[in-house]
Formats: C-alpha cells, structure tokens, sequence
C-alpha cells in the first residue's frame, strides 16, 4: 500500500477532498547540485493537489491524514494510461504499413504515420471513456487509512521557547 499525508479539505458524506503535496526526493540527495533531474525541479513549483479518497475513518475538515492506495491498482493505472495509448501507436503504425501498399503504394511512409497518429488518438479516447469507469471502482480509489494526531506541545516547551533571548 503506498501512503501519503495529506489535509482534508471538506468532507462529503463518506467521501472527503483531501490535499497533498507533491513532494521532489531531490531535497536529500548528494548528488542534487550535478544533476539534470534536481534543475527541472527547481524549475517547476512544489504544487498541491486536492483529490477525492474514502473516508472510512470519519476524518474532518483540516485534519492530518494519512491516505493510502493499492500498488497493484496504481500499476494497472500507469499501464492504461502510459503503456496502452503507446501500444495504440505502433500497432496503427503497423496497420499502417500493412494497408499501403494496397491503398498509397507512393505514400506507404506517411500512410504509417498518419495511421499511428490515428491508433494513438483511438486508444486515447477509449482510455478517456474507461478512465471514470475506473475510479468509481473502491480498487483504484484512494482511502484514509488514519487521522494523524495533532503535535502536542507541553507547558515546558511553551515556557523554553517564551524565554528566549536573541
């Protein structure tokens, strides 16, 4: 199960719109000073996002939650999303060039292209229908697993902190 913090921005029902931020691992590497990955980073703002996730555990708004999604459903996910459009490319291109010889034999190069550029476009639109289809589903929607407890701070600290001088 992967897990993140987040905040509870409002609270529907069973349902609760939640906020995390989107965090860079770039901040603990030694290496961030040399690499490419760490100057695209800085380059585009920490951003939030707010997303809809189960609250089975009666979380209010602005409490710190944590939230929790199944692995194996982000994997199918990422493969809808990145591996099939992808498949819909090449097997067009594929089409493509099977079918131009009999229909532009002079075009057979841009009659692939054009036909990859269509399976993209196809298996795009098809994972678009299926996409809300999905989420709908408990599988491949976010929950939260457990309210965090808010940071106590005790009379001592409070006093330490109050009396000092600088």
């Amino acid at each position: 199960m992967l897990e993140e913090e987040g905040v509870v921005l409002s609270v529907s029902g069973s349902v609760a719109e939640v906020v995390a931020e989107t965090k860079s691992s770039c901040g603990s590497c030694s290496a961030k000073s040399g690499c490419g990955t760490s100057l695209l980073a800085s380059l585009f703002p920490q951003r939030k996002r707010s997303f809809r996730a189960n609250n089975t555990v009666s979380a209010k708004t602005g409490d710190r939650v944590i939230i929790g999604l199944d692995e194996s459903a982000l994997q199918i996910a990422s493969l809808l999303v990145y591996l099939v459009p992808l498949l819909g490319l090449i097997g067009g291109a594929i089409i493509g060039a099977w079918l131009a010889p009999q229909l532009a034999p002079d075009a057979a190069e841009p009659f692939s292209i054009i036909a990859g550029i269509a399976g993209f476009s196809l298996v795009l639109l098809v994972v678009r229908r299926i996409s809300p289809w999905l989420s709908g589903r408990g599988r491949y929607q976010a929950s939260i697993l457990r309210v965090l407890k808010p940071e106590s701070v005790s009379e001592y600290s409070i006093r330490t902190i109050g009396n000092t001088k600088g």
